[in-house]
């Protein structure tokens, strides 16, 4: 039954990633070509000729291994002759894990229980959300850690409902790769790494090396990824850390370096105000379903959704504290995240509703396309 499910589940998230290729593939060329009209004069304002991405001009050599994960992947394309034309590989890398994203939300839906009709409703207002059009049309490549994310969390889901251990596979590889994307996920990762963990300790608690299993299930592939990094840094540039040379540092904004000067008890205040602030007014939907998830799950006196809540916070907030290592700009990576992280929030929640689950449900997704509707009406 579980297999049968989860082929299912597969089958729909396949349909719904072609689907968003050719929508996403349709409006890019629509995008190229087209004048005259608002539309076409919005698409064009976001196809930015300067992306860093978009002119990726790299050596085909030993120094791959330390370049982030976009360069890698666009090195890699760069060895067939279609990707040699303008910014051909950015906007193929950026559609394809935008379109990936939007099956991992019908995977989502499904193993946290919800019907597939679902799925589907949540995939369509997140592709249709602006922000996503906006950002995979300008080839930004922020939807591949965003992807990862996203499947690192899902794995997460399917491990503590289902106990399928090749989720805990799923699980490390996602981790490796979004730390070769975007350096300041590492931090992320703690909180999801040791859930998973303690989910194993529940299962078996008299048998210790099955909780030792999982951690090495998990660690295994992110430490690979270390010692492959480390290992041609030294090799190649001398310095163990030669890759974060190839990864920006942009500073934050002047509030969050002004927090670094005072005591800890006023620094965390000021953190948490200006970043509450800053997500309520680019994104206030999260914040509700936030609130509304931990509150029921307080009430029904559940644990794991307040868990997975933190974990969707933090990859978040970890851009705006202080420095950022990583290739991406942390406005982007933020308003993107804050997108699919709503979508989830609504996952997270309607596991607490066993009964009468349409009475979440339904106001929730009007809601969300409400929001999706007034974002774009801003833009006029």
């Amino acid at each position: 039954m579980k297999n049968g499910y989860r082929s299912l589940s597969l089958k729909h998230a396949a349909l719904v990633s072609l689907l968003s290729i050719l929508f996403f593939s349709v409006l890019f060329i629509i995008m190229q070509s087209c004048v005259g009209s608002s539309f076409c004069a919005w698409l064009a304002a976001y196809s930015d000729p300067s992306n860093a991405f978009s002119q990726l001009d790299i050596s085909y050599d030993s120094r791959i291994f330390l370049q982030p994960l976009q360069y890698i992947l666009q090195a890699f394309l760069s060895l067939f002759p279609f990707f040699h034309t303008g910014n051909h590989a950015a906007i193929f890398l950026t559609i394809l894990f935008s379109a990936l994203t939007s099956g991992m939300i019908i995977i989502a839906a499904q193993y946290a229980g919800l019907r597939v009709e679902i799925g589907w409703i949540m995939a369509a207002l997140y592709l249709f959300n602006p922000i996503v059009v906006r950002s995979t049309l300008s080839a930004s490549g922020v939807s591949i850690p965003i992807f990862f994310i996203t499947f690192i969390f899902v794995y997460l889901i399917t491990w503590q409902n289902y106990r399928f251990w090749l989720a805990l596979v799923w699980i490390g590889l996602g981790a490796a790769l979004v730390v070769l994307a975007q350096f300041s996920t590492l931090f992320f990762l703690i909180l999801p790494v040791f859930t998973a963990l303690v989910i194993a300790y529940r299962e078996k608690p008299h048998n210790v090396y099955y909780t030792e299993n999982a951690l090495w299930i998990l660690l295994t592939p992110l430490l690979y990824v270390f010692f492959v990094r480390f290992f041609f840094g030294y090799a190649l540039e001398g310095d163990l850390f030669a890759f974060s040379q190839f990864e920006n540092s942009p500073l934050q904004t002047e509030i969050i370096k002004q927090a670094f000067d005072l005591p800890v008890l006023p620094r965390i205040a000021l953190f948490v105000r200006e970043n509450i602030t800053f997500l309520w007014l680019s994104n206030p939907v999260f914040i509700l379903f936030s609130v509304a998830t931990i509150i029921t799950a307080a009430i029904k006196r559940k644990i794991f959704p307040v868990i997975y809540t933190l974990i969707i916070w933090l990859p978040i907030l970890s851009p705006r504290s202080g420095r950022q290592s990583g290739v991406y700009d942390p406005l982007w990576f933020t308003a993107n995240l804050l997108v699919l992280s709503s979508f989830l929030m609504v996952v997270i929640s309607a596991q607490l509703w066993k009964k009468n689950r349409w009475v979440f449900l339904a106001p929730s997704l009007l809601l969300l396309a409400v929001y999706t509707s007034l974002q774009w009406a801003s833009l006029r």
